[in-house]
Order: structure tokens, then sequence, then C-alpha cells
């Protein structure tokens, strides 16, 4: 049985509005970035993850980027059809699989990573530092009362 909501219960739609609504704008101008590098934002999420690193299981990959479960292996498929990435079984544990970066792969890290770190600077630039830091304090607190 649906309840009304009363004026109380949708207070904090402004909030979830301004979140949904800076999210959506720094994933458009994110993604519309990486793909002008040839690159879709999960791929880039991958390579960003896997830069600089011997490499690491698909479930932590998983853990580390903001790539859901389900879109992981085709963005994995992907880069591995591009000469990207390789994947094999863990030595130590032959259930689990490894994923790292070849030398092309890191060769576009290297190449994008930082690019795209300065291009997103530039719009996080125009906060001032204190303001900057605060907003990241509170998005950290507000993550802690998702989890």
């Amino acid at each position: 049985m649906a309840t009304q909501a009363s004026a109380e219960d949708i207070s904090l739609l402004p909030e979830l509005r301004a979140l949904y609504e800076c999210h959506t704008q720094i994933s458009r101008v994110s993604n519309r970035h990486t793909e002008s590098l040839g690159l879709t934002g999960a791929q880039f999420d991958v390579l960003a993850t896997l830069g600089d690193m011997p490499g690491m299981t698909c479930k932590a990959l998983g853990e580390a980027t903001l790539i859901t479960k389900g879109t992981l292996k085709p963005v994995l498929d992907r880069l591995e059809d591009k000469g990207l990435l390789t994947r094999s079984k863990d030595i130590r544990d032959s259930r689990q699989t490894l994923v790292a970066l070849t030398p092309t792969g890191q060769a576009l890290f290297e190449s994008t990573f930082y690019r795209h770190v300065d291009f997103m600077r530039e719009y996080f630039d125009r906060l001032a530092p204190e303001k900057r830091h605060q907003l990241t304090a509170l998005l950290r607190e507000l993550r802690q009362v998702f989890a």
C-alpha cells in the first residue's frame, strides 16, 4: 500500500537533485574528453586504475573502478582486443584472473592520464582551495553515510 509523501519526506529533493545534476554534468564533460582521447569513460577508468601497477585481480579491479560488474568484462574484452591489456591466471590461485596493462596500454595510460587530470583541473580550479577541501570532506562524509 503506497502512502502519500509529506513535505517533510521530500525536503531532501533539492540535495538529491543537485547531486544528480552535478554527477551528470561532470560525467558529460569527463566522458567527452576521454572520448577525444580515443577511450570510453569505462575504458579510461580501467587504464587509470591499472596504470603504473603490476596488475590486479578482476575482483580487485571491479572494486577499484566505478564500473559495474556486468559492464567490466565487455570493457576488458575491448581493451584486450586493442592490445592494451592481458588477462592471465594467478599462479597463486588459479581461480583468480589477473589483469595487467601491456606495454602499449601503459604507454596509452601515460599519454592520457595526466592530460585528463589537467583537463579536469581547469574546472576544479574555478573553486577556491578551501571550497575544494570542504567539498571533498562533505562528499566523503556523505559516502560514509551510505556505506
